[in-house]
């Protein structure tokens, strides 16, 4: 007889033919690694496990089993093109009904033998029968075709059938539950069971619907993490940061030794950071000036399980580099900008594997320790498919969100909502940290309902001084030459990475006796590591960056030349220049073009410039000064009012909320779906996705070719991870108009074509078109 079987083989993914017993026992594998984090929730626990052993009996169809048999056969004539279209086309006409819904056909018997409640038993039914997807996916599906493959596939041709060995099967739900049923019994199936396919639970309107809504998105999402941790088939892994404060501690000290290049009992940690250990389990503001080592600080604020959170235009891979050095790699995961954890893996209907791209993003998403921007965690508010997962792996975890002031009116709104659902419902805990909170974001804040403490650094360090002066384009080559005579190291910030490139060319070109350095996100991200390390050590004489540059790096120019941008952000790059005080006073020059709205808002640069325009030798606490005076500038105020705003009336378009009065965090997860008022997933991500920076994420056809050739599969990820570049939206869709994309699974691999003809890229400058 045949084993009914759970996965197919995949060389492209890395992945191995697995038994539905043998894909269970993974699951059950993972579950063990993850419930150490959760101990105390006995219930929670228990029924967590019978859903990871239950979740896939649906498999046991016999139009899933011969779609397995003919992807396997697929597999094994790759170098035959005809005998490859002929089975694709098979495989194509085979119309199997998703397992995860008829595996609901098996539920009703092991839960009455396990004697689960009904209001329970309504939401376990929906994390199985949804662990592919969302309700939206399946809100036109025909209830009579299911009651029919239900019959003829599982009944007929499984069950009933002398065909699979459904006994082996059996004997595995006794030995792990300790259950002995019988799936030949005359009434074993619940041909009912569609009633619980709804979006609705018993209790809806009742006083418990919040505590049903919120157990089927943990169950649903720890179940999607853990099956999706399980299909990597890479089971080496750690879900909780076991160092303790002491070993965290002694990480850190050795940390800031090696990069002062002193000893160890020469190293001491600030106030700062040594007052933040008391506030370790709970939800804090801390304030405090550049400079002030807040990001050690916030090491010092940990917990088992940590994420840590930039803004959304700001790149985190910084902050993961730092991390690398203090953790184990490990236990370090990032995620930056990618659009793929918002949209639903459409070539993946069946469930027979996982992506290699969708293994890297879940592998990131379990470390104990993930760096990510923003929008990958606070999206999740919006309900994208797989939110819960996202939800599930923040549940009982610290969240630091660094440079607050920094994020758009729409993103800390959405932050704010953020924060009052997963402080409440997913035991969060959140440590927010900024140079000067806006006196509307503190509002909002209040308005949370959420009680921070706060932990302020009022002492703002002599020294840093630097001198401001407005000037054109034209008068930048000459102050470059004139730094260059003195022996300066010069950094010039550029908003855009086009025309960060464009001023690396002119400069490179110019300055053909001086070395020339370029860093942007569109690099490989083994590249860029490269990069952050030369720049930190000053290598060369010039650099050109982006907004990158902004956050977190400790770089020390005499001379710096920026774009106009807002006060929030100058301040940021002014952090940049003279930072040790090499001299009585660094050089801080801003270009006039403040007049568009290219990347930042004209009002928000026109009031930097205002403020900026007739000041002269600047000091931290003068810096400061200008910060506060620009936040209360009357244009400002109102932008960010009427931005506010903007961002409340789009959230509730999305969730087509046309009631009067306040929205908050818990209602936009309790009351409103926003499937209902938009039907079109791709219509949908449109709408989220307008005014934030997602990247894409692209890898050059040679890298790919070298990914197949690596035989162990941790390195296959790690590999994965260093070749990637991230690309926007616009450069996305002319890469993928052009005909210069092609896909392997959910990879977007540049051909080499595309390489030869229009674009290129090296280490130097990155991946950018051909001068013409």
């Amino acid at each position: 007889m045949k084993t009914i079987m759970a996965k197919s083989k995949n060389s492209e993914n890395f992945i191995v033919e697995q038994s539905l017993i043998e894909h269970t026992e993974d699951l059950l594998k993972v579950y063990d690694k993850i419930v150490p984090y959760l101990q105390g929730e006995d219930e929670f626990l228990e029924n967590l496990m019978i859903i990871c052993v239950l979740h896939d009996l649906g498999k046991m169809n016999s139009s899933f089993q011969y779609k397995i048999e003919i992807a396997n056969e697929i597999e094994d004539v790759k170098d035959n093109e005809e005998k490859l279209n002929e089975l694709k086309n098979k495989y194509i006409k085979i119309k199997d009904k998703n397992h995860n819904i008829l595996t609901g056909a098996f539920l009703k018997s092991i839960f009455d033998k396990k004697a689960i409640p009904e209001n329970k038993r309504t939401v376990l039914y929906k994390a199985i029968m949804l662990h592919h997807g969302n309700y939206f996916k399946y809100i036109c599906k025909s209830y009579s075709e299911y009651e029919r493959a239900l019959y003829e596939d599982v009944e007929l041709n499984v069950l009933n059938s002398n065909e699979y060995n459904i006994e082996e099967v059996e004997g595995f739900i006794e030995r792990v539950l300790g259950l002995k049923i019988n799936f030949r019994d005359d009434d074993f199936l619940d041909y009912d069971f569609l009633r619980y396919l709804t979006d609705r639970f018993i209790g809806k309107d009742s006083e418990n619907v919040e505590e049903l809504y919120t157990e089927y998105i943990l169950y649903k999402g720890f179940l999607n993490l853990i099956d999706h941790i399980a299909s990597t088939q890479i089971l080496d892994f750690s879900y909780i940061n076991d160092l303790s404060n002491d070993d965290l501690d002694e990480k850190l000290i050795e940390y800031l030794s090696d990069k002062n290049d002193l000893e160890k009992n020469e190293v001491s940690f600030n106030k700062l950071q040594r007052d933040i250990r008391e506030y370790q389990n709970t939800d804090l503001i801390t304030t405090a000036f550049t400079g002030s080592g807040k990001t050690i600080a916030d090491y010092r604020w940990a917990g088992k399980r940590k994420v840590y959170l930039v803004p959304n235009k700001i790149s985190a891979e910084s902050f993961f580099f730092d991390a690398l050095e203090i953790l184990d790699e490990d236990k370090v995961g990032i995620l930056h900008g990618d659009i793929s954890l918002y949209v639903d893996n459409e070539d993946d209907k069946d469930g027979l594997n996982i992506s290699l791209k969708d293994n890297v993003l879940t592998k990131n998403l379990s470390k104990p320790y993930t760096i990510a921007t923003l929008d990958q965690y606070l999206l999740s508010m919006f309900k994208y498919p797989g939110y819960e997962k996202t939800f599930a792996s923040i549940y009982n975890s610290n969240i630091t969100v660094d440079e607050v002031h920094l994020l758009t009116p729409r993103m800390f709104l959405i932050l704010v909502y953020f924060i009052q659902f997963a402080n409440k419902y997913l035991n969060s805990r959140f440590h927010l940290m900024t140079a000067t909170m806006p006196k509307i974001y503190s509002e909002k804040l209040e308005e949370s309902g959420v009680d921070f403490a706060h932990l302020s650094n009022d002492e703002i360090k002599s020294g840093q001084n630097i001198r401001v002066k407005v000037i054109k384009e034209k008068d930048i080559s000459d102050i470059i030459d004139d730094g260059l005579k003195k022996n300066y190291k010069i950094l010039v910030v550029k908003n855009t990475i086009s025309e960060a490139i464009e001023t690396y060319q002119f400069l490179k070109e110019k300055f053909q006796n001086s070395k020339v350095n370029l860093l942007h996100s569109r690099f490989k991200l083994g590249d860029k590591k490269a990069k952050y390390s030369e720049i930190r050590e000053q290598e060369g004489d010039i650099w050109v960056a982006t907004q990158m540059v902004e956050v977190s790096l400790d770089l020390d120019f005499q001379i710096v030349i920026s774009d106009a941008a807002p006060m929030d952000s100058i301040i940021q790059r002014m952090g940049r220049c003279n930072r040790h005080s090499t001299l009585e006073n660094g050089y801080f020059y801003i270009l006039d073009n403040y007049k568009d709205n290219i990347v930042y808002s004209q009002v928000l640069k026109e009031a930097t410039y205002r403020l900026l325009k007739d000041e002269g030798l600047l000091t931290l606490e003068r810096r400061n000064e200008l910060l506060e005076q620009y936040y209360d500038e009357e244009k400002v105020k109102k932008f960010y009012v009427s931005e506010f705003k903007k961002a409340e009336d789009d959230i509730r378009d999305i969730f087509g909320v046309t009631k009067e009065g306040d929205i908050d965090g818990e209602k936009l997860i309790f009351n409103y779906e926003p499937y209902l008022n938009i039907v079109d997933n791709k219509k949908q991500a449109e709408i989220l996705f307008r005014n934030v920076e997602i990247n894409f994420k692209v890898i050059l056809e040679e890298d790919y070719k070298e990914i197949r050739d690596i035989k162990d599969k941790k390195q296959v990820y790690r590999k994965l991870q260093e070749v990637s570049i991230p690309v926007s939206r616009n450069i996305y869709f002319q890469l993928s108009s052009s005909d210069f994309l092609k896909k392997e699974g959910r990879l977007n691999i540049i051909k080499k074509e595309a390489m030869k003809k229009i674009w290129t890229y090296d280490d130097e400058a990155g991946l950018r078109k051909k001068k013409k």
